[in-house]
């Protein structure tokens, strides 16, 4: 339609003065085709397309919505000060308001007036047939009630139970981060973690397994877990977080988990502190974007979730720690938390049945290492850890020894050594090393049909590992009275026999492997999308004009103007130097020239497309 193709040729002059980032932002919030663009002019019209404008409309909030339907109403090029009237608000208000919608190219802004395009303009005329706001619903709808404010004991009792709950969950996810850290979680092509690595996670957060994928997902909000190949394991950012001390682990938590708030809803939040953020907070949602997707919604939802969990918000009522967080920083609701949850500690009781108990959070550095000698079996406010042979062998293998661990135990219990702890520790390091495990080299695995041996002067150890079931997957062979063989790499059979509490190393002058599935290797700059960068390089070319004028840009402007039987108004430049302007219905375009019927002359006139220097369109 003519009205489609003068708005298609402004939004798409509008679009060339662009830069390349902006541009690239908009395909891929208004999610166009790539593919499909091969200069300005496609990529307006793909913007002007009703799925794409809807798409904007959808983002957009109550206040903006309205100052657009506005302005759709006005006649084109409605002057800010006619809107700021007609909707009793200052003009700065006005174009503050404006300004997502103009961003998101459903409007231009120049000189003070505003122009809607008038695809846009019918996409809202539609609204009501769809069940979506009128102009006039969107200008009537009253504000969200408030709930009563809370007294003084309700809210120390809210406020006791958010910061057992933000303890918990930063605990929670300390754990998840750790044990992605050491086996990273297989992803189901349908999306989520495997059911097994699920309940391996579940057990060592201390959950159930139907709430890993909340502990997950905020850890993956806050850039302690990524995912990578088809798995879900820790980041480099979560192994120097998960060092912290709990209150600082809530705070990062608790500012992505704001961060990731769309900045109407945060302002919403910090407008109305004491609103009910449960349920409620979807309600509010969607009286805010009228338009709002279900995925947006779907995203609040965990978002409510996510608070609740953190001690943002008890019931759908903000805590204190709530409070400070949307109405000041993630530091001062860190403060306002700090006092109501637990010091941490750096001494334990180590027990004669070779158990330790932590009076309290421990240390960051402390529960690290700690972790290298003993097993977790609880990670809750009173941590509780067991030494066992094969913990001990784990940590000689990465390094430690009878002294060191012995001291360093010594340096942390308020109970001293006790004698069955220090007998375990020195018969598990002179046991130490009765396996050894080493690659074999290249002659003899092609020889064999093997890539690990396994060696040992105790021959019913060797035969023990080739009848246990923990030590099957590695198919062992013998190759001799005090060797095995394998097919699998020499850290797989390593570890394998370690978890399997066999006293093995790695052969004398190597170094101990790393235990597989602990290597990251992730890439170092973001994912660039191809497809985007070529489309705004095709645009780029496609729509380049010389300084006399000619090139693609007059030829596609003239082509649309055609395509849309739209009268245009052509300045051309004459042999004379001179300047003239033809108010033309074009007809065709060929060879470097175009043809139009002149509107006052009633003639065919054709022209050389090099000595048009500006085209706009009549209407």
């Amino acid at each position: 339609m003519p009205a489609t193709s003068a708005a298609s040729l402004a939004l798409a002059a509008r679009l060339r003065d662009l830069d390349d980032e902006r541009v690239a932002r908009v395909i891929r919030e208004r999610s166009i085709t790539p593919s499909t663009l091969r200069d300005v002019f496609d990529l307006a019209e793909a913007l002007l397309d009703p799925a794409a404008i809807a798409l904007a409309l959808a983002s957009l909030t109550r206040s903006s919505l309205t100052v657009l339907a506005t302005a759709a109403q006005l006649d084109e090029g409605a002057a800010l000060t006619d809107l700021a009237a007609r909707l009793d608000r200052t003009t700065e208000q006005v174009a503050l308001d404006l300004a997502p919608a103009t961003d998101a190219l459903l409007a231009d802004l120049a000189d003070a007036r505003v122009t809607v395009w008038p695809a846009v303009t019918a996409e809202l005329a539609a609204w009501p047939a769809r069940g979506l706001p009128s102009l006039d619903e969107l200008r009537s709808a009253a504000a969200l009630p408030m709930p009563a404010e809370l007294d003084a004991a309700a809210r120390t009792a809210l406020d006791r139970t958010a910061a057992e709950s933000a303890f918990t969950t930063t605990v929670a996810v300390t754990e998840v981060v750790l044990a992605l850290g050491d086996v990273p979680g297989r992803l189901l092509a349908r999306g989520g973690l495997a059911l097994p690595d699920a309940k391996r996670l579940a057990a060592a957060a201390g959950c159930e397994t139907d709430e890993v994928t909340a502990l997950v997902d905020l850890a993956a909000l806050a850039g302690l877990v990524d995912e990578l190949d088809g798995t879900c394991r820790s980041t480099d950012s979560g192994d120097e977080w998960r060092r912290r001390g709990p209150t600082e682990r809530w705070a990062h938590l608790a500012r992505s988990w704001h961060a990731s708030l769309p900045a109407e809803v945060a302002e919403l939040l910090r407008d109305q502190v004491d609103a009910d953020w449960g349920a409620a907070l979807i309600t509010a949602t969607t009286w805010l974007f009228p338009a709002g997707s279900e995925p947006l919604r779907e995203r609040l939802r965990r978002r409510g979730v996510q608070a609740e969990r953190l001690g943002i918000a008890v019931a759908g009522r903000a805590s204190s720690i709530g409070r400070a967080l949307v109405t000041a920083d993630s530091s001062s609701a860190a403060a306002v938390l700090a006092p109501l949850v637990p010091p941490e500690v750096d001494q334990v009781y180590l027990q004669h049945d070779l158990t330790i108990v932590s009076p309290g959070p421990l240390k960051g550095e402390l529960d690290e290492r700690l972790r290298r000698v003993a097993d977790v079996e609880s990670s809750s406010l009173a941590g509780r850890y067991r030494i066992t042979a094969e913990s001990v062998t784990r940590a000689i293998a990465i390094g430690e020894t009878a002294t060191t661990l012995t001291g360093f135990l010594s340096a942390i219990s308020l109970t001293g050594v006790p004698q069955p702890l220090a007998y375990l520790i020195d018969e598990t390091a002179r046991r130490y090393g009765a396996v050894r495990v080493g690659s074999l080299e290249h002659d003899e695995a092609a020889e064999l049909g093997a890539r690990t041996g396994v060696r040992s002067d105790d021959p019913v150890l060797l035969e023990a590992m080739l009848v246990d079931a923990a030590t099957a997957p590695l198919a062992l062979r013998r190759a001799g009275a005090f060797r095995l063989i394998s097919r699998h790499d020499a850290a797989v059979v390593l570890w394998t026999l370690i978890d399997a509490r066999y006293p093995a190393a790695s052969e004398e002058g190597t170094a101990t492997p790393e235990r597989p599935g602990r290597a990251r290797t992730r890439p170092t700059t973001p994912a660039v999308d191809t497809s985007v960068a070529a489309a705004v390089e095709r645009i780029r070319s496609g729509s380049t004009v010389g300084i006399d004028g000619d090139g693609a840009w007059v030829a596609r402007q003239w082509e649309l103007a055609l395509r849309g039987k739209l009268s245009v108004r052509a300045t051309v430049t004459l042999p004379d130097g001179s300047e003239r302007s033809f108010d033309l219905e074009p007809t065709g375009i060929a060879a470097g020239r175009v043809r139009g019927r002149d509107k006052a002359a009633d003639i065919e006139r054709t022209l050389p497309v090099k000595s048009i220097t500006a085209l706009e369109p009549l209407e």
